[in-house]
């Protein structure tokens, strides 16, 4: 069985130059390399900023909107910015089903792809379909001995529906119940450009009765919202424990989020210009299972963890390692050119149950 051993790394942005991009190559080990452009509204990009799809069988991008791929069986995998999706749950009509064979969020040896083999591959009821993933959604604790639920007052570094930069931290839940979180405090700062020293603001939202509420940080207020995955007049969607931002999955607008643990509110200062979260379909790829990459807050560089996932398309499974994030393009660097390699398991019997592999995970790091 493979073992897993955590690699002491040094973090290198190592440049594509001149990808092919969407083409893929078989390398002389037997492996196959793709370079995927997911700037999304960056380099090479053109309006509506969609994810760019990739089918295994085929080897190449699928040339389709985000729109068409909610109904479309052409593609296994997406990508847009940091953010993977497979084509299943929330994010597809198909059953692609992901696993991620490397324990928590440790980095390891590059290395380990290739030793990775069909006899590895757990059995199907391990691998799981794409769900919903807030980019907020650390927002509030639960204690399981006390049955207290309270505001984790975790500060969030955020962007707004209209992409403007600012900070918030929920302070306070008032007589949560089972279903709503009562009355929500929040603080939030609205940047000036990237800095993130102006007026602090307040506000109370009464979720108590079951409400829904939408809210505007730009306007410090309530608003009503007809159509909300097409309305710009929103940047928060508050909903029982459930804090949803406009953009990614849940708006047409440019909001997301980055959570500061450990940081006090009244101390961040700067807002980086990447490293945010959108809401979005919460894959194997996500934070959740770990997270595929590394962000350095002081070099506000991105650097893959290097883990091996495997995709089940149905009719195949493929083992997957991102390489990296950044790629050169007419000189210059650029960020959300994905460089991954991945290469079809011959699997004909996976006899291990999701039990048993759990329990084979605990020790593949020792």
């Amino acid at each position: 069985m493979l073992r897993l051993k955590v690699a002491t790394m040094f973090v290198t942005v190592v440049l594509a130059t001149n990808p092919l991009f969407g083409q893929s190559v078989v390398l002389g080990n037997g492996n196959t390399e793709t370079v995927i452009d997911a700037t999304a509204g960056g380099a090479f990009s053109t309006e509506p900023h969609d994810y760019t799809y990739f089918s295994f069988t085929t080897g190449s991008t699928v040339e389709i909107t985000d729109t068409e791929a909610t109904e479309s069986t052409e593609w296994h995998i997406a990508f847009k910015r940091t953010e993977i999706k497979l084509n299943s749950g929330v994010s597809g009509p198909s059953e692609v089903k992901g696993f991620n064979i490397t324990s928590d969020t440790e980095i390891v040896s590059e290395d380990l792809f290739s030793t990775l083999s069909s006899l590895d591959v757990p059995s199907t009821d391990s691998f799981v379909k794409d769900e919903a993933a807030y980019a907020m959604k650390g927002w509030y604790s639960y204690d399981p001995v006390t049955h207290i639920i309270s505001a984790s007052k975790t500060p969030y570094i955020i962007t707004t529906s209209d992409g403007s930069y600012g900070k918030i931290i929920i302070d306070n839940l008032q007589e949560p119940g089972r279903s709503n979180a009562g009355v929500v405090s929040l603080r939030w700062v609205m940047g000036n450009g990237t800095d993130l020293n102006g007026e602090e603001k307040t506000a109370t939202i009464d979720l108590s009765s079951n409400n829904e509420a939408y809210f505007s940080l730009a306007n410090e207020t309530l608003v009503d919202v007809d159509d909300a995955s097409n309305s710009d007049s929103w940047d928060l969607h508050f909903n029982g424990y459930t804090i949803k931002m406009n953009g990614g999955m849940s708006g047409s607008g440019k909001a997301s989020a980055m959570p500061m643990e450990g940081e006090e509110f009244e101390n961040i200062a700067v807002a980086p210009d990447h490293g945010y979260n959108s809401d979005q379909s919460g894959s194997i790829f996500g934070a959740t299972y770990g997270g595929w990459y590394n962000y350095d807050r002081v070099t506000h560089l991105m650097s893959s963890k290097n883990h091996v996932y495997l995709i089940d398309t149905g009719n195949s499974v493929y083992k997957m390692q991102i390489k990296n994030y950044y790629g050169e393009v007419g000189g210059s660097p650029v960020s959300a050119i994905y460089t991954f390699q991945w290469r079809e398991l011959n699997v004909t019997n996976t006899a291990i149950s999701a039990q048993s592999w759990g329990q084979i995970k605990q020790h593949l790091t020792r």
